[in-house]
Parts: structure tokens; sequence; C-alpha cells
């Protein structure tokens, strides 16, 4: 995928570098990373579960610092020394003359705009893909342009961009509990939903604004940056890191309602992961709605574990993992490995490397070739527990506490 992105590249970059009379560096395959790329800013969330929680999105946030401070390969200023050079915030200078890679995005940028104007959602999110590829790119040593100095001149801004706009939120009176590469989550302090997105639409506005004057005013340049206000999440939940008090990153879910319908919209948890169970995800699914919806959870989580011990979910069970390599080249003797060797074992054939298994009394063993009874207990540590003791902190009780019949806290006790 890389090298697909770095052909697309050149065929765009070249093809301009000649109309300019540029000649362009040879690709040196054999070139070494001397320092690391800075990735994304990712900061940890506030625990929490919110009302009215806004969500702030900037538009293509790395295409739009390459049009902003006129990021290009063959415009860097790799020692600084020059008038009249735009300095980003990590320090690296470009010259003044528009480059080629910001003119590339301008063009594709009026295209994708044409694209969702027209409704074709396909050349639409080609042209997404395309612009947002250029930055990674450029971090390639496959790349004929690769810099360090380039790529991270890019992100570090990110991080100065990002950080700044959450530090002017919270100048105007509100909180921002969570920051993910270019999004800001912000807690309203709205009492109704009609409310929450006049502030969000507030914010983007006055967020635009500042950043119209501050880029002109520091930087000299004209600012491309477009925050938009995403959407508002009428609750969301922000659990702790497992095992620590700390917020987690990239994990959070939402109770959206538009157009009188409500959504649920569930990022990095249980849920949405193919590692975990289909068992794992109806509960989670159905804990949050609950969350979401100020319903019982603990008497619920209580009849949910005696249903799994009945065998009530017992077609929910299945884990299901790829062998990524052959069985003989693997150290370690995993689950998935286990349950393959034993349906060689019954004289079964591996036919997909996806391995559907099942935990017993005696470890893994694979659908269709389940001798020993379900490991329910297995079932209940592993995958509701850890699902449960994120929700259950928020309310002053731990998992053991729930099946010790404790009583149920609610929202306003935390």
């Amino acid at each position: 995928r890389v090298n697909a992105s770095i052909a697309s590249f050149d065929s765009l970059y070249i093809k301009e570098t000649r109309k300019r009379k540029l000649v362009v560096p040879t690709s040196d395959y054999g070139i070494e990373k001397t320092e690391d790329t800075v990735g994304g800013y990712v900061r940890e969330s506030e625990p929490g579960i919110y009302d009215y929680m806004i969500v702030l999105d900037f538009k293509s946030l790395y295409p739009s610092i390459i049009r902003t401070f006129n990021i290009d390969p063959l415009g860097l200023v790799a020692d600084c020394k020059g008038k009249n050079l735009i300095s980003v915030p990590s320090g690296t200078c470009f010259k003044r003359e528009l480059g080629i890679l910001p003119e590339l995005i301008e063009e594709l940028w009026e295209h994708r705009e044409v694209a969702r104007k027209e409704k074709n959602e396909l050349s639409r999110y080609a042209i997404k893909i395309l612009m947002n590829s250029f930055y990674g790119v450029m971090a390639s040593t496959s790349c004929r342009f690769f810099s360090t100095k380039l790529a991270n001149s890019i992100t570090e801004t990110g991080h100065f961009l990002i950080k700044l706009t959450s530090k002017k939120i919270e100048e105007m009176g509100y909180r921002v509990v969570y920051n993910d590469t270019d999004s800001c989550f912000v807690v309203s302090n709205a009492t109704d939903l009609k409310e929450a997105e006049k502030i969000g639409k507030k914010l983007q506005d006055d967020i635009n604004n500042f950043y119209d004057s501050y880029l002109k005013k520091e930087f000299g340049v004209k600012s491309f940056l477009e925050l938009e206000f995403d959407k508002c999440f009428v609750k969301c939940l922000m659990p702790k890191l497992r095992g620590s008090e700390k917020g987690a990153k990239k994990r959070y879910a939402g109770l959206m309602i538009k157009d009188g319908k409500e959504r649920i919209d569930i990022t990095g948890l249980e849920a949405v992961r193919g590692d975990w169970t289909d068992l794992a995800k109806k509960y989670q699914n159905e804990l949050l709605d609950r969350i979401f919806h100020d319903k019982d959870i603990i008497n619920f989580t209580r009849k949910f574990i005696t249903d799994v011990n009945s065998g009530k979910y017992d077609d929910l069970l299945v884990y299901k993992k790829s062998l990524r390599k052959d069985l003989a080249d693997y150290a370690v003797e995993t689950p998935h490995k286990k349950a393959a060797k034993k349906i060689l074992a019954h004289g079964g054939k591996i036919s997909s490397n996806i391995i559907r298994y099942v935990m017993t009394t005696d470890g893994p063993e694979p659908v269709g070739y389940v001798d020993h009874k379900i490991d329910y207990a297995h079932y209940i540590e592993k995958q509701i527990k850890p699902i449960a003791e994120s929700v259950l902190v928020f309310f002053g009780q731990d998992f053991d506490d729930i099946l010790k019949g404790d009583k149920q806290k609610g929202l306003g006790d935390y």
C-alpha cells in the first residue's frame, strides 16, 4: 500500500516538476532513518460519563497544514538560511514561493468539493485518501523525497495546532477532555441537544476566525485550516485504561441523535474488535445502551452472568483467530494453535486460515470437535469482567460487588 501511494505521489508530483523544468532526485532504497518521525498527537482522555459532549474536528488537517505553511519537498530550506522564509512551529523553514505540493492539494481539494456536490462518494473518498497519504509517503524511506525533517514539520505543526485549539476553547470557558490527532472532545455544559449544537457551531466559527488572524500575524500565511463541528454525543463514555487510573486513548462510546433516530458510536472498545467473542459484544452493546438511557446495569449484569452459566449464550462463545504461519513456526502454544492441532488430531483438515474455537475445561477446542464442557468461568473472567469493570468504576462498585448483591449506585452518586 505504501509503494502504491508513493507511485501515485510521484505520478502527480513529477509531472509538475517537468512543467517547472526541475529535476527530481532518484530513489535511494538503501537509505536508513537516523531519527524517528513524530506521530499524531493523541492525549489521554479524562475518564467519565459525560452529557452533551461536542466533537470538533479539523477537516483534512495534514493537507491543510501543507497548504497553509507551503510545505513542499523542493521548498525545504534545511538550514533556514535565507530571506522571506516560512518557519513552521517545529522550526523547519520553507520558501514562500508557492510549492508544488500545496498547489497539488489545492487542485485535489477543488476536485473533492465537486465530487461532494455531485454526491459522488467514491470519487470524494478516493481523493481524500490520496491527499491524506502525502504525509505518510514523505515519511517513508522508499520515497525519493523522504525527509524526517519534512515529515515532522507536518505532524509537529499538528501537535501545536491541536494543543493551541484546546487552550483557546478552555479560555472560552469549556473543558476539553480528549484530543485525537485532529479532534477536540469538549464538555458543552449544555442542558439539551439544541443548545449543545449551538455551542458547537459557535466554537467552530470562533476558532476558525482566530486562526485566520493568528496565522497571518504570527507566520505571515493565509490559514487553510477548517475546524468543523462534527457531532454531539448526548451521552459519552470515556473509560479508564484497564488496570490503571489513567484515561484510555482511542477508546470511547457515545449516544447520538440525528433526525430523531438514536445511534451509538463505538471506537476502540471490545464491541467493535475482531479478537473478542460475540458474547462480549452483546454484553457491551446492551450495557452501553443501559448506561446511555440511565437504566439498571447491576441486576442486568448479574442476570447476564446467570444466563451465561446456564448455556443460554453458547452460540456466542466462539473465538476467531487467523493462522498467519505454519503451526511449526509458532514458538508459543497459542489457543488457536492448540485448537488447530486438535482438528488434525481428530483427522480433520484446516481448510481456512481462520480457526474457530471455544474454551472448555480441557482448554481451547475447535468448533465441530468439542469433547469437553464449556468453561463458563473463563468467559465470565476474560470476556465479561473486563468490560463490566471499565464501567462499574463510575458507579463506585467492582465486578465482585455486583455478584455479592450490593446495592446499585446511580450516576448522581458518582
